[in-house]
Formats: structure tokens, sequence, C-alpha cells
């Protein structure tokens, strides 16, 4: 699909264009959700670039931070703490960040920040890059969490109530493959199902990683609306061993043939050792694994090629081995 292609199909969709730089655009994307439904939302839309630089020296593969260059470049960021289960579903602010590489054969990799010092930058643990050289060049943003992309206070944007029974649901999977499910309480703000009372801890900025998704439940009939920045790029995450939720990267529909991300799966002719993508088809998870050939459904083997990813939709990957993932871009720029 040609560039001129795809801003027709944005224009059917009556999605708002906005200024941007060269190869990016604003989105305000609808993704409609049925009553009692349980849907896989896909959070690829990014917020504002913070700040733009470029690697002074290269880092090997396995590293863990990279210096930016130029003095002081973080200077006036902090990370927020989230280095235990605890202060990850309550972050006491939305200081959480992203880095993406801009530049090289990493182009596109997106990795959560831990800290910064003076102009240093350090991953979260247990996280490290590949082999970046000197030069290469990266943007900050903040992530994307609860409140960002589903509204908060006067903003918010879901049904509220009193518990998960009344009100609309974001479930995120957590690094274990458990789900942690989040509301809005009425009057009160977010919370999650197991601190529900007005006086529980306020969950709104809970990460929802760039790349990433949600399993929203809607209570009645509606529209949810994901916003931010289309990147124009592809998207390169780390896939957890127990499984992750991946975004559709696309702001049109793709066939999983033409996503390109069969090469960055372990095929395999068994499912039970292959790679496996879950998708929800009428509240039923289907799943699906690429045996080398095509990708084909795990019970039966039909085949899946034509499979699409839908607008504003996810999946959940769930690896061989913890890897690092990729939805090419040239599906809309070929």
């Amino acid at each position: 699909m040609k560039i001129r292609n795809l801003i027709l199909v944005l224009s059917a969709l009556a999605l708002p264009l906005q200024a941007a730089e060269v190869g990016t655009s604003y989105l305000s994307l609808p993704v409609a959700v049925k009553q009692a439904e349980s849907k896989l939302v896909g959070v690829f839309l990014a917020r504002p670039v913070l700040l733009k630089g470029v690697l002074s020296a290269a880092v090997a593969e396995g590293g863990t931070s990279f210096t930016a260059s130029g003095s002081n470049v973080f200077s006036g960021y902090t990370a927020e703490d989230e280095s235990t289960t605890a202060k990850a579903l309550a972050p006491a602010s939305d200081n959480l960040y992203v880095v993406e590489i801009t530049s090289g054969p990493y182009s596109g990799l997106v990795k959560q920040v831990g800290s910064f010092s003076n102009s240093t930058l350090s991953l979260k643990t247990s996280d490290a890059f590949p082999a970046l050289s000197a030069n290469t060049t990266f943007v900050l943003r903040k992530d994307n969490t609860i409140a960002s992309v589903f509204g908060d206070g006067a903003t918010v944007a879901v049904l509220t109530g009193t518990s998960t029974a009344n009100a609309d649901v974001v479930s995120i999977l957590d690094k274990l493959g458990v789900y942690k499910r989040f509301f809005y309480r009425t009057g009160s703000g977010w919370r999650w199902e197991n601190d529900r009372l007005a006086g529980g801890a306020n969950r709104a900025n809970v990460r929802i990683s760039l790349g990433t998704g949600v399993l929203y439940k809607a209570y009645s009939n509606k529209n949810i609306y994901l916003s931010g920045e289309y990147r124009g790029t592809r998207s390169l995450i780390n896939i957890a061993q127990n499984g992750t939720i991946v975004a559709n990267p696309y702001p049109v529909a793709v066939k999983l043939k033409d996503s390109g991300l069969k090469d960055y799966l372990y095929q395999d002719t068994d499912s039970s050792t292959a790679d496996t993508l879950k998708f929800l088809d009428s509240g039923s998870l289907v799943e699906i694994f690429h045996n080398t050939a095509n990708f084909v459904k795990s019970n039966g083997g039909a085949n899946s090629d034509d499979r699409l990813l839908e607008v504003g939709g996810a999946f959940i990957l769930r690896p061989n081995l913890p890897e690092m993932i990729a939805l090419s871009p040239q599906v809309i720029t070929k």
C-alpha cells in the first residue's frame, strides 16, 4: 500500500490528522467494544517526543545504559520507581519513560527507562540493549499509562462504577502472565479490583507500555478512542516468557502474512514448542502458530495466513523463550 493510499484510508476512517514531523501523524482512533465483550485492544499510539539525542559512544550487546552526546542531557528528568510489584501497581506520578531507537539496525526498538543521571540513561532492572553504534539516534517519551489512554478525573472516558461488576474493566497482563484488573471508581479514581474502595491507592499511573495492549471489557456498547502519535516505523518490543499483549501497530487492518512477524517467531511444526499467538473470537481464545510454511490454527491446522490484525486490535504472544519481535512497516509503505 502506498503512502498516498494510507492517507486515503485514514481519511475514510474519519481519523483527524494533526501537524507532525515527516513520517508521523497524530490520530484519534475509534475502537468499537460490545456490551459485556472482552476485547484485546492495542496501545500503539505514542505520547509526544520530549527529547531527541545521539549516543556519544557505542553500547555493547547486553549493556544496560548509554550516554548521550552533550552536557546534562537528561537534567530535569526523574524516572518514577517501579522496582517492586507494589510500586508498579501504584506509581506516584506518570514519570514513566521509554526510549526509542530511531536509526540503525534496531530502529523502532522501544525500551523502558529505569533512571537518568546527567547525560546517562539506564534501563529498568533485568533489561538490556542490543549492540548499538556511536551516533545512533534516539527519542525520549513518556510511556502510556491507564490515565493517559483512558482518561482521569474530568477526562475519564470509561464507564465508572463501584467495582468491576458495574464498570468498564481494563486488564493488564503482568510479567508472570497474570491479569491485573482495574476500573474507575465513581468520584474516586482508578482502582485495582483487590483495593477497590474509595480510600484505595490511585492506580492512574500504572504503565501500559507502547506497543503492548490491554484486555478491555465494556459494561455497555461503546467506542473507546486511542489517541497519540502514529510513529510510522516498525514496532520492535521485548516479549516476556509468560506472554505479552502485542498491539497491531498500524492504523489499518493487516493480514498476518503481510506483517513481517513470522521472521521473528520461533517456528515449528508442533504448536507445543513454537511461539503461539492467541486471538479473541467472540469471547474464545483462538491459538495460531507458524509451522515453518504458514500461519495455522493449533486446533485443526486451518491456514491462517489471511487472519487480520484489526485496527486498534491486539493479540497475546506466548514465546518459546523470551525474545524481541517486530512488525515491519513495509506493509504500509511499499
